[in-house]
Parts: C-alpha cells; sequence; structure tokens
C-alpha cells in the first residue's frame, strides 16, 4: 500500500496537545517546568503508546516512542520539541513529533516494516526558559550538559529538581547519554517560522543547513550625568556608544548575503529621562551558515564596537561569548531529502534554517537533515503562526518516505 497520512488525525492530534496551556498567558503557551508542558508531555506518552511504541525517558528527560526493525541495527530518530516560547502557536516543534507520530501510524499502516528501529522523539526543553539554556535535552544528549547548571534556581525551583520532576535524572547527566553509532540517523520536520517558502508559494523545503551563531553578552560603562547639565563635548555616554554597535552589527550583516545580524535585548542604567547612561548591558548575535564567513562578520563588528567605545570614552567587557558551528547535512542525506521533497512538489526550494533546533546537536553524533513545510506571512513565536492543513500533510509526507529511503540506503 502507498504512504497515506491521515490529515484530519494529524491536525486533531496538534489540536489537542495545544490545549495544554498555562493559564493566564497568551496563545499556546507551554514552557518548561510549568505543569502545561509537563501534561502535555504525559498526554504524548499516552499518544505513543497507543501507536504500539514503546516509551521511555533517558536521563535528561527525552521522551522516546520506540519501534523495533526488522534487523539489529541502530535506529532513525525523528522528532522535535512540545515545549514553547511565552504566547507561542501549535506547530513550532509540536510538528515534529506529532507528525514523527503520524509518519509512524503510516508507516504501519501501509505495511511497511523498516529494517532499522523507529524512535519519535521529544527533546526534552528545547527553547529557551528561565534558566537561560536551550536545547537542553538533546545538549545533554551529546554530552555538552555542565553539570554546574543544576543548581541554578527560578522562584525557588532548582534545575535539578526541576529534571527530576520531568523525569530526568541529573545525577546522570554530564557524559553523553548516546555517542556516534547509536543513531543511525536523524530526521527533524518543523515549520519555516520565516517568510521564504510562503512567499514563493512552495509547501517544501529541503534544508541545506542551520546557521551557526556568534553570541556575546557586553557590557558597556560610561559616566552617569544630569542630562540638562553636561556639554556634548564632555559626555561620555554608554547608551550612545550602543547604539553604533547597533548599526554596525546591522551594517555588517546586510553587507554579506545571507547573514543577519541582531541586538535584541538592552538593559540600560539608571534608565531615566533627564541622565546620561553610564551604563549598557547589550545581547548582540550575527548567524551565517558558513563559519568562516562568520567569524570574519563578527571580528568586524567586534572592530567596530571597540572603535565606538574609544571614541566615546566608554569601556567595553564581552561578559560572555558563544560560538556555536554550522550544521550541514552529508550529501547523500541531503540528496535524498531534495529529491523525495521534489516528487512531491517540483518547487520544492533549498533554504537554511537560521534558527538553532534540537537537530544541531544531534548532528554531533549522527547523519541529521531538516524538512521545513511553510508559516503563513512567516509568523512563528506567537499566536498567529500558522500553516495550512495540507502542508502540515505533505510535510509528513515527505518525513515518512524519507525514512523511508534512509532505511533502505543505510547500511546496504
Amino acid at each position: 500500500m502507498p504512504i497515506q497520512v491521515n490529515a484530519s488525525r494529524l491536525l486533531d492530534d496538534l489540536h489537542t496537545l495545544a490545549t495544554f496551556t498555562e493559564p493566564n498567558t497568551p496563545g499556546w503557551t507551554r514552557r518548561f517546568p510549568s505543569e502545561a508542558y509537563l501534561g502535555g508531555r504525559q498526554w504524548l506518552r499516552r499518544k505513543l503508546e497507543a501507536e504500539g511504541l514503546v516509551t521511555s525517558l533517558d536521563a535528561a528527560g527525552n521522551l522516546f516512542g520506540r519501534r523495533e526493525g526488522r534487523e539489529k541495527l541502530p535506529p532513525l530518530l525523528t522528532g522535535s520539541h512540545t515545549d514553547t516560547v511565552m504566547g507561542a502557536g501549535r506547530y513550532d516543534g509540536m510538528l515534529g513529533v506529532l507528525g514523527g507520530l503520524e509518519a509512524a501510524r503510516c508507516l504501519r499502516e501501509a505495511g511497511i516494516a523498516l529494517r532499522h528501529p523507529l524512535c519519535v522523539v521529544d527533546y526534552f526543553a528545547e527553547e529557551a526558559n528561565d534558566y537561560a539554556i536551550a536545547c537542553m535535552g538533546s545538549l545533554a544528549l551529546v554530552g555538552q550538559f555542565n553539570r554546574e547548571w543544576l543548581i541554578r534556581h527560578v522562584q525557588g525551583l532548582t534545575l535539578e529538581r526541576a529534571i527530576m520532576e520531568g523525569g530526568g535524572l541529573p545525577e546522570r547527566l554530564g557524559p553523553p547519554l548516546m555517542t556516534s553509532g547509536d543513531v543511525a540517523a536523524h530526521l527533524e520536520l518543523h515549520i519555516e517560522q520565516g517568510p521564504i517558502l510562503d512567499q514563493h508559494q512552495v509547501t517544501l523545503g529541503a534544508v541545506d543547513g542551520i546557521y551557526g551563531i556568534c553570541r556575546a553578552r557586553i557590557v558597556l560603562r560610561g559616566k552617569e550625568n544630569h542630562a540638562g547639565t553636561w556639554p556634548m563635548d564632555f559626555r561620555h555616554d554608554a547608551l550612545a556608544a550602543a547604539a553604533q554597535l547597533i548599526v554596525a552589527i546591522e551594517s555588517i550583516a546586510r553587507s554579506e548575503p545571507r547573514s543577519v545580524g541582531t541586538v535584541g535585548k538592552l538593559d540600560v542604567s539608571p534608565n531615566q529621562g533627564n541622565v546620561i547612561p553610564g551604563g549598557v548591558i547589550l545581547m548582540a548575535e550575527m548567524r551565517h551558515l558558513d563559519m568562516a564567513i562568520l567569524d570574519r562578520m563578527w571580528a568586524a563588528f567586534m572592530e567596530k564596537a571597540q572603535a565606538a567605545c574609544a571614541e566615546r570614552g566608554v569601556t567595553m567587557e564581552v561578559i560572555t561569548s558563544t560560538r556555536m558551528d554550522s550544521v550541514v547535512a552529508p550529501d547523500w542525506l541531503r540528496e535524498i531529502v531534495l529529491n523525495v521533497c521534489r516528487a512531491l512538489d517540483p518547487q520544492t526550494m533549498i533554504v537554511s534554517s537560521g534558527a538553532g533546533h534540537d537537530t544541531s546537536y544531534m548532528s554531533l553524533i549522527a547523519p541529521a537533515a531538516m524538512i521545513f513545510v511553510p508559516s503563513i506571512d512567516g509568523r512563528s513565536h506567537a499566536p498567529e503562526e500558522n500553516t495550512l492543513p495540507e502542508h502540515l500533510a505533505r510535510g509528513v509526507q515527505a518525513l515518512a518516505e524519507v525514512l523511508v529511503e534512509i532505511d533502505q540506503k543505510l547500511d546496504s
């Protein structure tokens, strides 16, 4: 039998999961470690088990639903996350998990038994949270969890306790829970979260890679003084220097195709209308698929930042700095994804992901790739986030067919 996606069943699952929301929050908010998030995962576990998948939680709290294959081989993993940002939509992350469940159903209903085991995964706490750790489950799975984070607390709840309440075993975190060879391949279905596919009226995107990120928390220190009495030539205005940094990062990013640069957070001190700002803390980041280009852009930004601060007599200190490598799928896997997607939609585009995903970390231990479906008007991380039902179903169709192709390609 051919693989046939039950779009109504998929939509029912997506809309039911969306009912697990935090009270008095906008949209469909389900953040780690809220009761809504934990309740949604309990519902999901029952859905996985109803399909006949054997469920388990690892020490990081990642939820797996496994169907054995015909042969004793490493599993194929497909999944994403069910936690959200504040004021979220219904599809970011959830489509990857529930689409994986629907793909497992479709393969069974079509009478297709894979050679490899198939695991549908709900990765623990993917979105940025109040503990300031994103992609927590996948990060811990590949051995990049820092045990010093466990003492962080939010409203009296330590991260250690929050992980325990989510079903994890924090005492086992630190060493990798999986290593290279434990996973045959990893595939993630996701909404694009941007406007490209929707603007081009294309239903599928074959993702060629996930952008690398350079990010820093920067402190600028000038001098607070009365805004009415201090002449302009005598000022050491930290906010004016920050403004130059913002313009610099935007200018550099605009000059390099397929790059982005943002200052998305500012803390100004003393933040009063009649006082010259004496201190600014800002978060700056740049993203690009090519790490050599990204490193060059970041160096140019830091040079301009230092010059802007020196010009105004403001000191600059980089408090924290992060450099995350870009992810590029192996050629053979990208070719499978592209060929399957173009068979379903000949207009399929090759696109990159500017957002980070659990795939970023899973690529460290296994061949990994992604499939995108359009976001209407490019909206995401907002209640207005939406994707047409037929596009959701087509994404799951592509996911299921790619899994079959990978199963036949590997170890053959």
